[in-house]
């Protein structure tokens, strides 16, 4: 079934997204450091609370679910079906409403590529189910102060008008239900040669920077180099941007020099398992990691978010916003990576 929005309505929405953005002293008045929050249970420790006191941290961004193209119930008919949707541990609901009662909460959705394919034709059942989701989860929640809803995809050219047409629903959707929320996306380095969503404002999602399928790659996470050529854009582009930095790791893996998965959680310091080149660790006998087989000759990759390369980026990306006010993000609360910097180094990300 094709869910058909109203020409007067979807007229109405098309002349909002064509309207002038904040200035910048409404913009100021919204500027907050914020986190990603991007685990399948919400569960905040006592140490995560004070890093977010530290860091004045006044946002988060709550992944709330997945959207997947529906492959496992062939009998139904959605084409798209929500996935990996995060749960709230009990001891966390008198939390929202006392120590994160002033935090901003911006439930994002992560709607993969295979799922925006298949939509195709029918953005508008997904905008309507993403925005009762939401809603509901909201309200069951009790997720205090939401004033926006975040789509996150990584939309491409053949994709680029599907994406937007489900931006228009999304819109359209949030206005029917009476709900207090702008909308945003996540803007890729890429994407900014195109044009804008139909969005209230966006997150510049500055990390996975380089091609992490190429072993040769000095550093897929983030690396100057490979942003420079795109930031040029940043000062023509026609919504209020805020940007988001990597703070986290990982491990690829590489068979014959071809990309096999990303890893995590492997002691590369074991030298009697692996010999170190630089970050490339090969892999001496063949052992199970998470009931997977590595074998030996193997390359493990090990890439983190250096804090020079992320402050050398920030540095460009100011030169080009510095008449935008605009929020700095962390991607993403998980102390185990964010203990790897100091208090200052995180200050430093965060400073406008």
């Amino acid at each position: 079934m094709k869910l058909i929005i109203p020409l007067a309505a979807f007229i109405f929405f098309l002349s909002i997204s064509c309207r002038g953005t904040a200035t910048d002293s409404q913009a100021a008045e919204k500027v907050k450091n914020g986190v990603y929050y991007w685990k399948t249970v919400f569960n905040l420790d006592s140490t995560d609370l004070a890093f977010m006191q530290q860091h004045n941290i006044g946002r988060i961004y709550l992944r709330m679910f997945d959207v997947v193209e529906n492959r496992s119930y062939p009998d139904k008919p959605e084409k798209t079906i929500p996935n990996a949707t995060v749960r709230i541990s009990d001891p966390q609901y008198q939390l929202l409403q006392d120590s994160l009662s002033d935090v901003e909460f911006i439930p994002t959705v992560y709607i993969t590529l295979e799922a925006m394919k298949a939509v195709k034709d029918e953005e508008g059942v997904l905008a309507s189910n993403i925005v009762k989701r939401i809603r509901n989860m909201c309200q069951y929640n009790k997720l205090p102060n939401v004033g926006e809803l975040q789509l996150d995809c990584d939309w491409t050219q053949s994709t680029e008008q599907s994406f937007f047409r489900l931006c228009d629903s999304v819109r359209y959707f949030i206005a029917q239900e009476n709900l207090p929320w702008q909308l945003s996306s996540t803007i890729r380095l890429h994407q900014l040669s195109g044009k804008n969503p139909p969005v209230d404002k966006g997150v510049l999602m500055v990390y996975n920077t380089g091609d992490y399928f190429d072993q040769d790659t000095r550093n897929s996470i983030i690396d100057p180099a490979e942003v420079e050529p795109y930031i040029s854009r940043l000062s023509d582009y026609t919504i209020p941007l805020d940007v988001a930095y990597p703070t986290y790791s990982w491990q690829l893996l590489f068979s014959d020099r071809e990309f096999a998965g990303l890893t995590q959680g492997i002691n590369l310091a074991d030298t009697s398992m692996f010999s170190r080149n630089n970050n490339l660790y090969a892999v001496k006998e063949t052992f199970t990691h998470n009931d997977r087989y590595i074998y030996r000759g193997d390359i493990i990759k090990a890439e983190d978010s250096d804090i020079k390369d992320i402050l050398a980026t920030k540095k460009m990306i100011e030169q080009h916003l510095k008449s935008h006010t605009h929020s700095n993000i962390l991607y993403h609360l998980d102390f185990k990576n964010l203990s790897k910097y100091s208090s200052d180094e995180i200050d430093a990300i965060l400073a406008n």
